[in-house]
């Protein structure tokens, strides 16, 4: 199955291998480093973050665009939102 089409990142940030937390934790570094309204798209091995990374987004005001399963990887686009 071929993924949605996604805004193009600004930064992509692989977590592959990494168990939860780090996938937050990382996404939530990078994050505050971004110009409101870029995206991020991470890139994860760990299932969770598909449950994870939108309950984050929704604790934190950041748009979720997504989260999707590609082969063993998961694919997350997070928007920054103004604070």
């Amino acid at each position: 199955m071929a993924l949605p089409d996604m805004p193009a990142p600004a930064r992509t940030l692989d977590t592959s291998g990494r168990l939860c937390p780090f996938p937050i934790v990382e996404t939530a570094k990078v994050v505050r480093t971004l110009e409101e309204g870029a995206v991020l798209l991470v890139i994860s091995t760990d299932a969770g973050i598909a449950t994870d990374m939108p309950m984050w987004c929704r604790a934190t005001r950041n748009e979720h665009l997504g989260t999707f399963r590609d082969g063993a990887a998961w694919k997350s686009w997070v928007r920054k939102r103004a604070r």
